[in-house]
């Protein structure tokens, strides 16, 4: 009786590991899966930007996590405008998910490194970008008041581009037209 018991219990112990250990294999595989069609896409953007400079190959059927890989990786490259429509079709079709506020999260680090950048056009429009990247964190905050690198990107955002309001109520003119974008000691994000 008492073998019997241990070998019951030992069986059940392994058969929980087999699970575990199936389940992992399985994640594997699709995590697999998900970096095969990102590395599949990216090399049809190259060679479509090659040919065609704004064509970029984008499929809404993939998985909500290929589409996020993909525009995560064109922002790394530096394709902002192939990118940003990517991370907000997700947004859209994923508000609330883990996929939603990544892509919420990483468009704001696509508007700050563009308002960080210098551009060409100026202060301008380097304050406009820093304005969506804190509008994107906000949203993000208040989905998920715990989310710490969008606290410390929207704190940054702001340090970059703060708001302050003039004790007067009504805002001078010289200052509206005097816009300054501080120039950040660090360029990396979370």
């Amino acid at each position: 009786m008492k073998r019997a018991s241990v070998h019951i219990i030992f069986a059940t112990v392994a058969l929980c590991c087999a699970a575990v250990a199936a389940y992992d294999w399985l994640r594997l595989q699709h995590a697999q899966q998900v970096n095969q069609s990102v590395t599949a896409t990216l090399t049809a953007n190259k060679t479509a930007a090659k040919a065609t400079p704004r064509s970029v190959v984008s499929t809404e059927d993939d998985a909500p996590q290929v589409r996020l890989a993909r525009a995560i990786a064109l922002s790394k490259e530096g394709a902002y405008d192939a990118a940003g429509p990517l991370f907000e079709s997700l947004i859209r079709d994923q508000p609330l998910d883990e996929t939603g506020r990544a892509a919420l999260f990483d468009l704001g680090n696509l508007y700050l490194r563009q308002g960080i950048g210098h551009s060409p056009s100026g202060a301008i429009e380097s304050l406009a970008m820093v304005e969506e990247a804190k509008a994107r964190y906000r949203t993000l905050l208040r989905i998920a008041p715990d989310d710490w690198d969008a606290r410390y990107n929207l704190e940054r955002a702001l340090w970059l581009a703060p708001e302050t309001r003039s004790a007067s109520g009504s805002p001078d003119v010289k200052e509206q037209h005097n816009v300054k974008v501080r120039d950040p000691e660090s360029r990396d994000l979370p």
